[in-house]
């Protein structure tokens, strides 16, 4: 049985009720994420130990199928998984000295490379013959005696190239040397449900990220525009944005609502669009399509120069707070996942109401005007096929 190690940060900040409930719903939305993409259920048990979730697979330990499900679990967890800081694919031993020495060298003889520096760190929980301390100097005498001469180590306890680290809790030991990071923040699903704006730029996908990563469940609303001469098309960015979502979510099944952004546009007249016009009236929509549900906010981008023009103008009516969460931030500078073959389309670099909203001149629609719109608005719920 292989075994991965899953730390969490904030949540483990809670007090113990509420840690309990987070860690519960970090380790559901794992095994729904991890059923999305293919690694079966029957195979994975996940248990809490020391301030961690393990991930056991269930497979032979050295087999190539293991190796490779390992990595693509690894991969799902940095990833997909909100409220994860890092994980570790570990081996467990036991406490015994002897027992530790022997798998600390036999994984060290794996990946230490020649001309390496090394170190190794240690913690321990419980009562031993031995202190954290002399774990780290005994283990790593085993290390340079059988390893330095021959593959020409040194030892770096300030920066080190490789570090192996062994943490000890009673009667187990789990060595290891690798920590991957993750993305961090809340598990989805502690913090309420938010409506997603998308219209098509970085920014939109971005915010809705940011706020997923802070424990909300998002509910994507997506404002699509059909190809045409005088608007073009916003449909091919927001479709990569939402299998991002999908990604993300930790739901069996995936769904999305689309909203005919053309129609809207038509309405408003491109000479009188702008951003903030745009923001109040895809809110209203938002709101018109949640009905009776509860929503806890809403969240869309904003281009950081037009954003001071933009507050003024935003409606103090809603039932829900709005979130502009890259408001202060620089988009180019957050670790998300929309880098790679992402650009904005329509919204914002080509749309002519980012423009227009820093002209004074323009008569934004009045507010009987935007209720007309927003009621006059076509949506549907999507629910692909594959989930």
């Amino acid at each position: 049985m292989s075994e991965i190690f899953v730390r969490f940060g904030e949540l483990g900040l809670k007090s113990p009720p509420v840690r309990r409930r987070m860690e519960k719903r970090l380790a559901t939305n794992i095994k729904i994420i991890l059923e999305k993409k293919g690694i079966d259920d029957a195979k994975i048990t996940i248990n809490r130990a020391w301030a961690r979730l393990i991930v056991s697979l269930d497979t032979p330990q050295n087999s190539i199928e293991n190796a490779s499900i390992i990595q693509k679990i690894i991969s799902i967890l940095t990833q997909n998984v909100a409220g994860i800081t890092s994980v570790s694919h570990v081996i467990r031993s036991s406490s015994d000295l002897d027992e530790i020495k022997k798998t600390a060298l036999n994984l060290a003889k794996e990946n230490l490379k020649p001309g390496n520096s090394f170190a190794v760190r240690a913690r321990r929980l419980g009562k031993h013959d031995y202190s954290s301390q002399d774990l780290e100097r005994l283990v790593g005498e085993v290390l340079f005696e059988t390893l330095a001469q021959k593959h020409n180590l040194t030892v770096n306890l300030t920066n080190p190239d490789y570090t192996l680290s062994i943490e000890v809790k009673d009667e187990d030991a789990f060595i290891f040397d690798q920590k991957i990071l993750g993305i961090g923040g809340l598990p989805q699903g502690t913090q309420g449900r938010i409506n997603s704006i998308l219209r098509g730029s970085i920014e939109d996908a971005i915010s809705g990220f940011l706020m997923s990563k802070r424990g909300s469940n998002i509910i994507p609303i997506a404002f699509v525009l059909k190809n045409s001469k005088t608007f073009g098309t916003n449909a091919n960015e927001i479709e990569k944005q939402l299998d991002i979502f999908n990604l993300l979510q930790p739901k069996k099944h995936f769904s999305y609502y689309k909203v005919d952004f053309t129609h809207i546009l038509q309405e408003i007249g491109l000479d009188r669009l702008q951003c903030s016009t745009c923001d109040k009236i895809c809110i209203a929509i938002s709101e018109r399509i949640s009905g009776d549900q509860y929503i806890d906010g809403y969240c869309l981008g904003n281009a950081s120069d037009t954003i001071l023009e933009r507050i003024p103008e935003s409606s103090n009516n809603h039932l829900a707070p709005v979130y502009y969460p890259v408001i202060a931030l620089d988009p180019t500078k957050i670790s998300h996942p929309f880098k790679e073959n992402f650009i904005s389309e329509f919204c914002l670099s080509d749309c002519p109401g980012y423009e227009n909203q820093k002209k004074k001149e323009i008569k934004p629609p009045s507010l009987e005007e935007i209720e007309q719109i927003v009621a006059s608005a076509n949506f549907s719920l999507i629910k692909p096929v594959k989930a």
